[in-house]
């Protein structure tokens, strides 16, 4: 049974979670149609500023892989959590898409301090306190971060106009950074010592660059749909107006999903947990290519929901259990790949809606790199091998 000071600590990675990512990322994808209307943005400029959000989100990722330095971790996750509002506030109070850029970019940044820096202090003081090495409860932040900016867009888009809406996702962020600030523990006296790993250095490196191919293309199936769902559901004449729902619902999947898979993944395996949610992943996508009825929308919210947050935690967790003396370097490494693939594919697929008027080739181009990602995959884990294989 955990602890009083075990249930505050998941307590505040997962709030920071939601500020750092729910509201500093999510936070967008229900504000694109109120921006569109409003503004007139065109799908290019739409795509774009999704790419410049995951550009910092990549940047951030590099830069955390030079970082050793424990001080300097903790420092920067607790800015994160400070420009994860300001940054959101700020997009209320301009109307210059270069300083939005620039925004969206900061924002990305902070991002890449709520999931990287996050995750790795969190495995490292369950390590540290002998509980277990796996990061869905921290993941299931994501979930719940979709859940509240779905449920606040539906509140306050007939009331606020959209820069106002801009501002009440900030002031709401600002209100939940207060337990993380009084519940998060002192990272640095959680740090591990060093040690020679499991597994050669030259193994490690090809099992990650692998690795790191296969989460690029989970990126891409991620990325299409977490900027483009609300937009394509409410392009759909059915679901006109709905577009928020159908994002709750991918968020209520998404949030109990983590501990579900980490269940399953002890049960069955992680290499087989990660080949069902890849192809689960790839079924939500195929899903609003062949379907676009209320129904299909909604179980491919579900899908999506709930197989992408999987890939994430099991993932992270994995390389986090492999290099267990500094988490965070390996888990920036794979999300160099994937803040690669996040910042080129809404840029693609935004062209592709304009230019053709609709998602579908987008939406194909993007179940072709996921069924890649199925392939590269199980070429990690050959590359990995029986004898890599970290303990439980």
């Amino acid at each position: 049974m955990k602890t009083i000071e075990t249930i505050r600590v998941l307590a505040a990675s997962v709030i920071a979670v939601v500020v750092m990512v729910g509201i500093a990322r999510f936070s967008y994808t229900p504000m694109i149609p109120e921006m569109v209307e409003a503004l007139g943005l065109s799908q290019s400029v739409v795509g774009m500023l999704a790419t410049v959000n995951y550009a910092g989100y990549l940047t951030g990722a590099l830069l955390i892989t030079r970082i050793s330095d424990l001080d300097l971790k903790v420092k920067l996750y607790q800015l994160g959590l400070i420009v994860a509002v300001v940054s959101t506030v700020l997009m209320g109070y301009t109307t210059d898409v270069w300083l939005w850029f620039l925004l969206r970019f900061v924002s990305g940044l902070s991002t890449s301090a709520g999931m990287l820096l996050g995750a790795g202090l969190l495995m490292s003081w369950l390590i540290r306190n002998n509980e277990k090495s796996e990061l869905g409860v921290f993941f299931s932040g994501i979930g719940l971060g979709i859940v509240l900016t779905a449920v606040l867009a539906e509140l306050i888009k007939d009331p606020f106009t959209w820069d106002q809406q801009w501002v009440i996702y900030g002031l709401v962020g600002l209100v939940l950074i207060v337990p993380v600030w009084r519940w998060t523990p002192d990272y640095r006296a959680c740090a591990l010592p060093r040690t020679g790993g499991v597994v050669a250095g030259e193994d490690r490196s090809r099992f990650i660059v692998i690795l790191q191919l296969a989460y690029f293309c989970a990126g891409v199936g991620y990325v299409v749909t977490a900027t483009f769902l609300v937009a394509i559901a409410e392009s759909i004449p059915e679901l006109s107006g709905r577009g928020w729902l159908i994002w709750l619902i991918a968020g209520l999947a998404a949030t109990p999903a983590c501990w579900l898979w980490d269940v399953f993944s002890r049960r069955w395996g992680q290499w087989t947990a990660l080949y069902i949610a890849y192809t689960l992943n790839a079924i939500s996508i195929l899903m609003l290519i062949m379907d676009t009825s209320m129904a299909s929308v909604m179980l491919s919210a579900v899908i999506y929901g709930a197989s992408f947050i999987g890939i994430v935690s099991m993932m992270l967790a994995m390389v986090g259990r492999v290099f267990p003396e500094n988490p965070s370097r390996p888990m920036s490494r794979l999300t160099f790949s994937y803040g690669i693939a996040q910042m080129l594919a809404p840029a693609v697929v935004g062209y592709l809606a304009d230019v053709e008027g609709n998602y579908t080739n987008g939406l194909w181009l993007t179940l072709l790199v996921m069924a890649l990602g199925v392939g590269v995959l199980h070429m990690a884990r050959r590359a990995k091998g029986r004898e890599m294989e970290p303990a439980q």
